[in-house]
């Protein structure tokens, strides 16, 4: 282990120690990236195929094996023993050796254990949180949010500069449906001259809808109540238009006007927009900051409207956009993506029409930038695939990378904002929080309001994201709240409560931080100890792979398993009771544990609460 800076780990060494001890015995290069975890840890701790060799030796993989196992292991610090399995070279490591130099890293690294310099000096963008203003925050944008989340601070702790950014819809055909029907409810509320007092109904409706200038637009606004002054209204409200609109297709020419009328900044029309705008931001980075997205900038489709149709108009000049039936598509039938509409046959723009605009931009305001990463749902893989290739087209040379997941649904069924049969975020929170201070209440009733508000919380947080972050981007996941705010098997709140009891047997024993390090981690040759401390070693590797990949199950899926090995340690090893110096090495033990954990999760966006 050297400097802190240079993220060097015990695993790394035992591993390349492992690979020269096999190089030097078969007279040949063993790369690291040769070794493997057994899946069977009581095959052993590390697992070394002998195909390769075999067949440069003109051996059988087995006999190699053999070979290697009557050659290890004698006399060497670091390796305990070696056994050939088949084809397989089967390593176990001192336990004592390992623990110590484990334990010695995480006090060393502390918070910064498991960090890499794998992108150091190199910044990139990850575009991901991009829900549409003028409609709630619901259920289906969750997994965006968290995973997006995840993989910002993954990449961080890889070393990488990341530019966390966000892309919202704030004008478009959604957002002219949300307007011209708040217009219609609430056209009543605008004071009518006298010439057209004898405007009615649908008159005087038309009427405002044509006419809005920003005394109407004020009016309109001051009657809606400030209960109401959210995304969640509007989201209902872009519904009910959607189904007026299916009852009443007469009234689809009103609505593109309004969106031309939107897109010409018309006053009226200008400040309804901006101050509707102005109600879902607010809910919107409301629920972010719950969240955990933290973003450093936030990109609105508004913003790169209009350079999006210059560069449609370049694109005709130049011939790489041509018209269709009214429209402008570019042609990528020959690269077999089909045509790539990118402005409507009304002349309004479209999201392809401020795509185009937004990439340039970004990379205009962040020019050191090496990646663009795109967090997106999977099924706008062909969108993206046009978008990308246009823009090479364009000549743009920085190529767009995606990160792609499949939808959540709950068990009710899968969600649509135009059919208005979401389930608002704030709904499904609420809705979870509850449950899970319910379950937190049964157990400790005498704990006060605002305990078990907290808890309650930080259960909810954990079960949720965990429940999205465990299984694999690309599976459909089906949320099943019960089974996600579990104690027992696969959920957050096991790993929670594993690292909550590491932290109650510190507490017990009087422990604190300057105590750290006191014991001799030599002592600890305990199977349970050793598979603990294992699981420790190998964090950093498994941090930086999972960063690497832009998946994060994996390290989900370590934080369940090692919040497993943790209870296999506290049942199978006294700590407390323990003799003086077995008990300061095993604390020593606890508390890496904890802190490692912990460290997961806080990669992940778990939350830890002191209790539970």
């Amino acid at each position: 282990m050297t400097d802190k800076n240079m993220s060097v780990y015990t695993w790394d060494a035992v591993l390349s120690h492992v690979a020269r001890k096999i190089g030097e015995a078969t007279n040949s290069t063993i790369e690291i990236s040769d070794l493997a975890v057994p899946p069977d840890p009581d095959l052993g701790d590390i697992a070394f195929g002998c195909f390769k060799l075999a067949k440069a030796q003109g051996k059988s993989p087995a006999d190699v094996a053999k070979d290697l196992a009557a050659k290890l292991g004698k006399k060497d610090p670091t390796i305990e023993s070696a056994s050939a399995a088949g084809p397989y070279l089967n390593i176990c490591l001192r336990p004592g050796d390992l623990a110590a130099r484990v334990i010695q890293d995480i006090g060393h690294f502390t918070s910064k254990y498991g960090q890499s310099d794998e992108g150091k000096q190199r910044e990139l963008m990850l575009e991901y949180a991009q829900p549409n203003t003028h409609k709630e925050i619901h259920v289906g944008h969750l997994r965006n949010l968290i995973l997006g989340a995840a993989l910002a601070r993954l990449l961080q702790n890889d070393g990488y500069k990341v530019v966390t950014a966000s892309y919202h819809g704030d004008v478009g055909a959604h957002v002219a449906k949300c307007l011209w029907f708040l217009v219609r409810a609430n056209a009543a509320a605008v004071p009518q001259p006298k010439k057209l007092a004898a405007q009615k109904g649908d008159g005087w409706v038309d009427y405002v809808l044509e006419n809005l200038d920003e005394k109407m637009a004020e009016s309109i606004l001051q009657a809606i109540p400030k209960e109401k002054h959210s995304g969640r209204h509007l989201g209902s409200i872009y519904s009910e238009a959607t189904k007026l609109l299916d009852e009443n297709a007469e009234w689809k020419e009103q609505v593109s006007r309004v969106q031309q009328a939107i897109e010409a900044k018309k006053p009226g029309w200008l400040k309804l927009w901006q101050e509707t705008k102005r109600w879902s931001t607010t809910e919107m980075n409301d629920i972010f900051r719950e969240l955990g997205v933290a973003l450093d900038r936030q990109y609105f489709e508004s913003e790169v409207q209009d350079n999006g149709q210059r560069i449609v108009d370049e694109l005709l000049k130049k011939n790489l956009a041509q018209e269709s039936q009214g429209a402008i598509i570019v042609d990528l039938e020959k690269y077999k993506l089909g045509p790539f509409l990118i402005r409507k046959t009304d002349g309004t723009s479209l999201y392809a029409t401020k795509d185009l605009a937004l990439a340039q931009l970004k990379f205009r305001e962040y020019p050191k930038l090496t990646r663009s990463l795109h967090v997106i749902d999977n099924r706008q893989n062909l969108y993206f695939r046009q978008l990308g290739k246009t823009l090479e087209l364009m000549g743009f040379k920085q190529p767009l990378e995606f990160v792609g997941y499949e939808f959540l649904t709950l068990k009710s069924g899968a969600m649509s904002s135009r059919q208005g049969n979401v389930v608002a975020y704030e709904t499904f929170r609420d809705e979870v929080v509850a449950f899970a201070r319910k379950e937190t209440q049964t157990r400790h009733a005498d704990w006060p309001e605002g305990k078990l508000d907290h808890v309650a919380w930080a259960l909810a947080m954990g079960g949720i994201k965990y429940g999205m972050l465990k299984q694999d981007s690309d599976k459909i996941i089906v949320f099943d709240l019960e089974k996600a705010l579990s104690f027992d098997g696969d959920t957050g709140p096991y790993i929670q409560y594993a690292a909550t009891r590491l932290n109650s047997i510190l507490k017990k024993a009087g422990w604190d931080a300057k105590s750290f390090g006191q014991g001799d981690g030599t002592l600890l040759k305990e199977k349970a100890e050793k598979k603990l401390v294992l699981k420790l070693a190998q964090f950093p590797a498994l941090a930086s792979r999972v960063a690497r990949e832009l998946k994060p199950m994996p390290l989900a899926q370590w934080c369940f398993t090692t919040a497993q090995t943790v209870g296999e340690f506290y049942r199978d090893v006294p700590v407390l009771e323990a003799p003086p110096k077995i008990k300061a090495a095993r604390l020593d033990l606890a508390a890496a544990a904890s802190s490692v954990l912990i460290l997961g999760l806080n990669l992940l966006g778990i939350p830890i609460p002191d209790e539970m």
